[in-house]
């Protein structure tokens, strides 16, 4: 039972009181030693009784470097069955991270996600709790944060438990767990405080069976600030003094000190067997027994221990009852004996990972043995899907090669550099790089080290400097074809600033691929997947079928050289470009789900190519969405949030009709363009955004200055495909607003030439609405009709909405203007419905306008056909919803209709309207 805590307590028991089908998270929150885990206990034992599965794990700081240590710890208590029960690859991926199976290659992170998600649902009612969120090491962390994403329609509970503050700087979390579960579930947040002296008397006197006196004890709280551990340790220092004097003096500056200072009280025995236990990662009685075979009286001690409080014995297993005593162990260790325990542990330890741990602490100076089993530890902690715990490794590794095999450094810093990124330390990657690259003399290993500079320039939003790092890195690696051609293929995806120079490279790694009699089949896949972009942006089509038959395989390289799989993130794009956008975004979410688990820093880039998607598509809020978690995950990972998918978001928010913050978005790219040039081409989309915002406020020489920017950034780049060059259409449009036709004619004439050669339908059918809106500023209302026709005819085919939409709406434009009041009514009536149903308000004001300009002949009943219409199916007893679904209008205009109608007639309701048509009848 807990001592005190009623509201802490009473928020427990109203959180599983909850009994919705949906999951629901809560966050424990508070100083260490505060009481959140004594809170936790009593909620898991409730949870139980109340018949939860209860899945929880409390990681110690000395497990945090241990790769999934917390997942075994937490999925210990899924049933085999439940395991075998999985798909095969899912069962397998399981039961290797919980060392039930011997690895027999790289451990799929996606396929880990997804099985864990599985076990996890298959439990029915479940409770997941992590203790000590800070300790929690850095795959389980991302690994549980994809779990908590995906628990939708499921009655799951999710409990995290934090300290705010700490004892050590390595406390860090890999996830922030308060934006990550708002974002997945409904949170409640239990903020854990201090105690009230009262309270204070009653854990005391359960914890150590007498209280101080009064006085002392009110002087314990005050020095304690409430925390309850804080205040063991003074009272069994200090409490059963009669005098208050030794707590007015010197005192330790901290909890550490104080438990320090209690565990060297302790017997000498009992102290060299903590000392033991300080040191592996998962200390048991077996472990400690051969460690030291000559400790006769192991459970004694450890039954001393346990009484004063400094572990408990779970099974074999022991366990410190808080971090801080732990440390306060290990830190009272001398250094020389230090070494020696690790050097034991790493002798007897059964992982990989673990021993190469203790062996790189026990090192005094660089030692090119440890070196290289720390490096294929890191190599084994990668595969895992534990890109934190490698590049980590891979720094251990790096510090202990010796100084004078300068290549072994160099590769091995080249894999940190790399291994960063992928955990999501950018700036980390960056800065590693950018010196590694400044120290080595030329030759293929700098070539190594700018190529994958390059890589991470790139997708930080210095589109200039990762072309400079890429031609650099082909020109040095001249004597690796293999290397180069990499680099080729590499500097072909990025260059969209220079399709000359996108085409050349391109071509470029084929011809650096012949020079080798056996390639790689991965980098041949590449290259030839560079070159299908590089001829998509050049204007001469989608030709995806030539990697038909071109199987990259399934090895997978360390370090990593790429994030994509099997050209994912190309594949998907042009999908999407192709119309067939919901094909392209299930490639682009997988890509999505992996890099969610193993190389976090490409998450912002692949948020902006689904939102690119979902903008084809016509679906501006999804595309918000998208974009805004595109900035907050670059925002994660040290950066602000790249120029294009900035741009890209100020695009959705432009359709969405929120221009102020669109226009924002666009300065504030605007901006960054000005402070660095080398953002190049990412400055588009966020031109674009202000060129229709500009349109949209009907500003059109704005949008005109804004759009021909645009265009010359890329004309000057080489971009020949239309589909890239949405703001063709934009760019006639405004143009056609300012009434330069000849100007409009000129764009539209190109626009047209390369639409036909791409064979793109997008662009055909985006070319003759363009077409005819310069016939209908030129008179021709004729040739206009037939080409807004032929458009709608083509988008009649196409998952593309609002596009469509827009057609519809210039169709009813033209009959208006041609007298034809019933088929202009019907276009912009079909054309309001779809506006309405994407959530695009601008274009639904526009569209509402431009029927109201349409002349309504006037009935018997002095109504409008529309309100006639409306008053006969309102009198026959249809719902307003069920009206608006009838006649394609909004449920407010159908309001606004009915408001008029009893007003013309002389009625006040329904009821008053159909009288008022039986007595016409």
């Amino acid at each position: 039972m807990i001592v005190g805590r009623t509201e802490e307590v009473g928020a427990l028991d109203g959180y599983l009181a909850d009994r919705q089908a949906q999951p629901c998270a809560l966050l424990i929150d508070g100083e260490p030693g505060i009481g959140k885990t004594t809170l936790l206990r009593e909620l898991l034992t409730r949870a139980a009784e109340r018949g939860y599965a209860v899945l929880s794990c409390r990681p110690t700081q000395s497990e945090m470097d241990l790769s999934y240590a917390g997942l075994v710890e937490l999925l210990g208590g899924v049933d085999g069955r439940i395991v075998d029960g999985l798909p095969p690859p899912q069962a397998r991926v399981l039961r290797t991270i919980l060392r039930r199976e011997e690895p027999d290659g790289t451990v799929d992170r996606l396929s880990l996600g997804v099985a864990t998600v599985a076990a996890v649902r298959a439990l029915g009612p479940v409770l997941l709790a992590v203790d000590d969120a800070q300790w929690l090491d850095h795959p389980t962390a991302r690994t549980v944060a994809f779990v908590v994403r995906r628990l939708g329609g499921t009655p799951a509970r999710v409990v995290v438990v934090r300290s705010r503050g700490g004892w050590s700087p390595r406390a860090a979390e890999a996830v922030d767990w308060r934006v990550e579960l708002e974002r997945a579930m409904p949170l409640t947040t239990v903020p854990v405080g201090p105690v009230r002296p009262s309270e204070l008397s009653r854990i005391l006197r359960r914890a150590l069976g007498w209280v101080p006196a009064w006085p002392r004890l009110v002087r314990i709280a005050q020095l304690s600030g409430g925390n309850p551990l804080y205040a063991l340790e003074l009272a069994r220092a200090f409490g059963a003094a009669r005098s208050g004097e030794d707590l007015d003096g010197d005192l330790p500056d901290s909890l550490g000190e104080l438990a320090g200072a209690r565990v060297a009280k302790l017997p000498g025995p009992v102290r060299t067997v903590l000392e033991l236990a300080s040191v592996p990662r998962v200390p048991t009685l077996d472990l400690l027994r051969r460690l030291d075979p000559a400790l006769l009286d192991l459970r004694d001690a450890l039954a001393t221990a346990a009484r004063a409080g400094i572990v408990t014995l779970d099974g074999d297993r022991v366990r410190f009852t808080h971090p801080v005593l732990a440390a306060a162990v290990y830190g009272a260790v001398p250094q020389e004996r230090r070494r020696e325990l690790h050097r034991a542990v790493a002798v007897l330890a059964d992982d990989l990972e673990e021993r190469a741990r203790h062996l790189a602490t026990a090192a005094e100076r660089p030692d090119p043995q440890v070196a290289l089993a720390v490096e294929a530890a890191a190599e084994q902690a990668w595969r895992r899907g534990a890109p934190d715990a490698a590049a980590d490794l891979l720094r251990l590794a790096c510090r202990l090669t010796p100084p004078a095999d300068g290549e072994a450094v160099a590769l091995r810093r080249i894999g940190y550099g790399r291994l960063l990124h992928s955990a999501g330390d950018a700036p980390g990657a960056l800065a590693e790089l950018t010196a590694l690259v400044a120290e080595l003399p030329p030759g293929s290993i700098r070539a190594r080290a700018r190529y994958h500079l390059m890589y991470v320039t790139r997708l930080s939003g210095a589109l200039g400097r990762a072309v400079e790092h890429g031609v650099l890195a082909a020109r040095e690696a001249a004597d690796d074809p293999s290397l180069q051609a990499e680099v080729y293929e590499m500097l072909s995806r990025l260059s969209d600033d220079d399709i000359g120079r996108k085409l050349d490279a391109a071509r470029k790694g084929l011809d650096a691929l012949a020079r080798i009699p056996d390639p790689d089949p991965d980098v041949v896949f590449h290259v030839r997947a560079a070159l299908v972009e590089a001829e998509f942006y050049a204007g001469l089509g989608i030709h995806l079928d030539r990697l038909d038959g071109v199987d990259p395989g399934t090895r997978v390289r360390f370090p990593p050289v790429r994030t994509a799989w099997r050209g994912d993130d190309l594949i998907g794009r042009l999908l999407a470009y192709s119309g067939r956008v919901d094909e392209g975004l299930a490639t682009l979410r997988g890509m999505y789900d992996r890099a969610a688990v193993e190389g976090r820093s490409i998450l912002p880039a692949v948020l902006g190519w689904m939102a690119e998607a979902q903008i084809i598509a016509g679906r501006f809020a999804a595309a918000e969405e998208l974009t805004r978690e595109a900035v907050e995950r670059a925002e994660e990972t040290g950066g602000t949030g790249t120029p294009w998918e900035i741009g890209f978001h100020a695009v959705a928010l432009v359709a969405l009709g929120r221009l102020d913050e669109a226009e924002a978005d666009g300065a504030r790219v605007l901006a960054m363009v000005e402070a660095d040039p080398a953002v190049g081409l990412d400055e588009a989309p966020a031109r674009l955004a202000l060129g229709i915002a500009a349109m949209a406020r009907e500003r059109y020489p704005d949008a005109v200055t804004h759009l021909r920017y645009l265009d010359g950034l890329k004309r000057g780049a080489g971009i020949r495909e239309p589909r890239l060059c949405a703001h063709a259409a934009e760019l006639v449009e405004a143009l056609v607003g300012t009434g330069e036709l000849a100007g409009a004619t000129e764009v539209l004439d190109r626009f047209e030439r390369e639409a036909d050669r791409s064979r793109g339908e997008w662009s055909t059918a985006t070319a003759a609405r363009c077409r005819a809106l310069v016939l209908a500023a030129e008179g021709d209302l004729d040739g206009a009709l037939d080409a807004a026709r032929q458009s709608l005819a083509l988008f009649d085919d196409l998952p593309m909405p609002f596009e469509r939409a827009r057609t519809l709406f210039a169709i009813g434009q033209l009959h208006r203007r041609r007298r034809e009041k019933r088929l202009a009514r019907e276009a912009l009536t079909e054309a309001l419905t779809t506006f309405e149903s994407l959530g695009t308000p601008g274009w639904v004001e526009r569209t509402r306008a431009e029927l109201a300009r349409i002349p309504q002949r006037r009935t018997a009943t002095g109504l409008t056909p529309t309100e006639e219409t409306i008053a006969r199916l309102a009198v026959e007893g249809l719902t307003n919803r069920e009206i608006a679904d009838r006649t394609f209008l909004s449920h407010k205009t159908v309001e606004v209709n009915l408001t008029r109608i009893y007003r013309k007639l002389g009625v006040r309701s329904r009821a008053g309207l159909a009288g008022r048509y039986r007595e016409q009848s």
